[in-house]
């Protein structure tokens, strides 16, 4: 999807939801700052799209995330977190890469990554937990947009993407939908 695609939140929470909702994703940028002192985290308060991406401008590497997507009330802190592991996993994720950047992991490894290696190193014991938490509210985000108004054929389903986290988080291999759609995205 084009980032000139991308949803865009349509209705702001309160003030004080807004408030509660940017502490809480510059709490988690001190800690994922910590643990991946590599990546710079960015915050787009102002901007209502509800997306985050990787990106790099040279060697250095960032994570942004976008305030229409903090404010959004399908994720918490648990989503949000998960989602910096895994666009911090489009840097740190490995092989396979996408097609189209060879230099960020492909998103199925991003999702992998994110939940068997990232949330462990920020959240130690409790990684498990915040993660499968996490997942379900990344699930019935992504389904949203798998049907909404800005509908698009994306290279996961949103239940592949679940099992993959489900898959990471569980020290299971990727499961075979992520083989099968990596396998597909790189064809073209």
């Amino acid at each position: 999807m084009s980032f000139l695609n991308w949803p865009a939140e349509e209705l702001l929470p309160s003030r004080r939801i807004q408030q509660r909702r940017r502490r809480v994703v510059l709490d988690l940028f001190d800690k994922f700052g910590r643990a991946f002192p590599e990546i710079t985290y960015q915050l787009l308060w102002e901007s209502a799209t509800i997306n985050a991406q990787a990106w790099r401008l040279g060697s250095a590497r960032y994570v942004r995330v976008y305030g229409g997507l903090v404010r959004h009330r399908a994720i918490t802190k648990y989503g949000l977190a998960l989602m910096l592991a895994h666009e911090t996993g489009h840097h740190l994720g490995g092989p396979p890469y996408d097609p189209a950047m060879p230099w960020i992991s492909w998103q199925g490894q991003a999702d992998y990554w994110a939940a068997s290696e990232g949330m462990k190193k920020v959240f130690g014991l409790h990684a498990r937990n915040l993660t499968l938490r996490g997942a379900r509210q990344i699930r019935e985000l992504h389904k949203k947009f798998e049907s909404g108004p800005q509908e698009r054929e994306p290279d996961l389903s949103s239940g592949c993407r679940l099992n993959i986290f489900l898959a990471g988080a569980t020290g299971r291999e990727m499961p075979e939908c992520a083989k099968t759609a990596f396998a597909k995205f790189k064809r073209g």
